[in-house]
């Protein structure tokens, strides 16, 4: 099996520096009002998929200067991947202003970057994952009744994408690193409505993952929880 083959390139594009999905979201909906203030972390997440051996994603926040540094890493058996974001956070929310990831399969990769001009219109993962996380628990396209949210944000190849999204439940998660309160954020594409990515974040720490599920057509494929967390208040970017 050639597991360098162009599609296999793709495919793991799509879950190491995509982190099998777990990383869609945007803010236009937002207000950023009540939304906790931000800490430096250190996390540890596990990553099943199905069809792939299990993996330990690194995930940091940090600061820069007056900006945010968010940075994930993974790695699955001969590839792994990578992205990391800088922003600000304004009364707006997050303005990026640089994206770079890349991945590598049996020596094979390729590398992204965007600067700020390149995500002015929408933000990059990293920081959308962030603002997502800073306003979960505020989001008011919850009720089945009420249309769902639409959200963008700009992928590794600078393309405009948009996801449709409504808040879950509210609820309390013990997970080894600790209990936590957490709120469930169910996305998914108009086109792909078999498709369903369901992201828990803890309103508390912004830009915390505490799990994440992807389903296809009812089944899911991917699951992910927080296994690890400590805080570095004093943390900064290099």
């Amino acid at each position: 099996m050639n597991l360098a083959t162009p599609r296999r390139q793709r495919h793991l594009m799509r879950l190491l520096s995509g982190f099998a999905l777990l990383l869609i979201a945007s803010f236009n909906a937002f207000a950023a009002d009540d939304a906790a203030a931000p800490r430096t972390f250190e996390a540890t997440y596990r990553l099943e998929i199905d069809g792939w051996p299990d993996a330990d994603i690194s995930h940091s926040l940090k600061r820069q200067g007056g900006a945010w540094v968010s940075e994930m890493r993974a790695s699955v058996a001969v590839a792994n991947g990578w992205e990391r974001g800088r922003f600000t956070l304004g009364d707006d929310g997050v303005t990026s202003s640089e994206y770079a990831g890349g991945y590598s399969l049996l020596g094979i990769g390729e590398d992204y970057h965007m600067g700020q001009s390149e995500l002015a219109a929408w933000p990059d993962r990293q920081a959308a994952l962030f603002e997502l996380s800073r306003q979960a628990d505020q989001v008011s396209c919850w009720h089945p009744q009420v249309a769902p949210c639409t959200l963008r944000y700009t992928n590794y190849k600078g393309e405009t994408k948009s996801f449709h999204y409504r808040r879950l439940e509210t609820t309390t998660l013990d997970l080894p690193a600790g209990n936590f309160p957490a709120v469930t954020i169910a996305l998914w594409r108009g086109e792909h409505p078999d498709r369903d990515l369901r992201l828990t974040f803890s309103p508390e720490v912004p830009g915390l993952l505490l799990a994440a599920d992807y389903f296809k057509n009812g089944e899911r494929t991917s699951h992910l929880r927080l296994r690890r967390l400590r805080f570095n208040d004093l943390a900064k970017a290099n």
